[in-house]
């Protein structure tokens, strides 16, 4: 685990939650509130991101406004080995974790162009790495993503931009390139940093802070600020949580992205009648007590009949940047 000093949390803490992402530099506004030095405060951050624990400061595009489409697919291997490889250089694959469920050993995040794209993936590993069985949970609406950490907590807790819109425009409606976006996903860690994006792209930096305004307010983009490698700094414990509605699954979804602690929820259908369980949350803790803890009282907030949190035993992709 990285030691951090005080200034390293105060600066996570700071670019995590309160990351002023509207205005031309954002990080001379979170020095000022810290109390230190710009210069110091990029120093920080960069000495960060060169141990592995800030993965980078900047936006979630959202995938929908790429019109792809998402899903979670579970196989039932008895070694993980040839799903890693499978899976190694796909970088449509974005999450592959080893989990304790009974039933299904490795889940996979997997995005593609089209849900028929993503069945016959699911076909062609579940072939090639020999699963006994596999499942695909598709992804019908992400409610919330905002992967952050508490380091005064020690617990997840979504940031102030969490909600993910649904119906997003496509980028080249808004005049907006691939990579821009990427750019936008990864600022630079220097002062004045929208200035040196928009040089790159050929715009005017004023025009290019309105526009990141409008992709915001649009849905594009989400989640500003920095995104850090959990594990790094204690995070070891993972859960995800799958509940069984009592009702309505979008209630039950709706209400579980009010608990501050999730990072993920999304409602999903599923290719086997047999599972109960369309709505998913993430939560991640430096102690499992505290996720089991949690995923208990989140299950009885959002009115859950039924409720299992599935631990992550192991990364398949580890140090991806997502």
């Amino acid at each position: 685990m990285a030691a951090l000093s005080d200034l390293d949390v105060r600066a996570l803490m700071e670019l995590q939650y309160n990351f002023a992402f509207w205005l031309p530099d954002p990080y001379a506004e979170a020095s000022a509130r810290l109390g230190v030095g710009e210069d110091e405060l990029l120093k920080a951050l960069s000495g960060l991101r060169e141990r592995g624990v800030l993965k980078r400061v900047g936006f979630y595009v959202n995938y929908r406004s790429q019109g792809a489409e998402a899903a979670l697919v579970a196989l039932s291997v008895d070694d993980p080995g040839p799903v890693a490889e499978a899976v190694a250089n796909d970088d449509l694959v974005t999450h592959a974790y080893v989990r304790d469920d009974p039933d299904y050993s490795v889940w996979l995040v997997v995005k593609r162009g089209s849900m028929d794209e993503i069945k016959r993936f699911a076909e062609e590993i579940s072939r090639r790495v020999g699963a006994r069985d596999y499942i695909v949970l598709s992804s019908i609406r992400t409610y919330k993503l905002s992967v952050k950490f508490d380091l005064e907590r020690g617990i997840s807790r979504s940031g102030p931009y969490a909600t993910i819109r649904p119906d997003p425009p496509r980028p080249e409606s808004l005049g907006v390139t691939a990579g821009l976006l990427r750019s936008l996903s990864r600022l630079p860690l220097s002062p004045m940093p929208y200035r040196e994006v928009a040089a790159k792209h050929g715009l005017p930096e004023g025009a290019l802070v309105s526009l990141v305004l409008r992709l915001v307010e649009a849905g594009v983009l989400a989640d500003p600020g920095a995104a850090i490698d959990g594990e790094s700094v204690g995070f070891r414990f993972n859960g995800m949580v799958v509940m069984e509605p009592s009702g309505s699954p979008e209630e039950l979804c709706r209400a579980a992205a009010g608990f501050p602690y999730s990072t993920h929820v999304v409602l999903r259908g599923s290719s086997r009648p047999s599972w109960r369980y369309p709505c998913y949350a993430m939560i991640h803790a430096v102690r499992r007590e505290t996720v089991e803890e949690a995923a208990e009282e989140l299950s009885r907030l959002a009115g859950a009949r039924s409720y299992r949190v599935i631990f992550s035993l192991g990364n398949l992709k580890p140090g991806v940047t997502r």
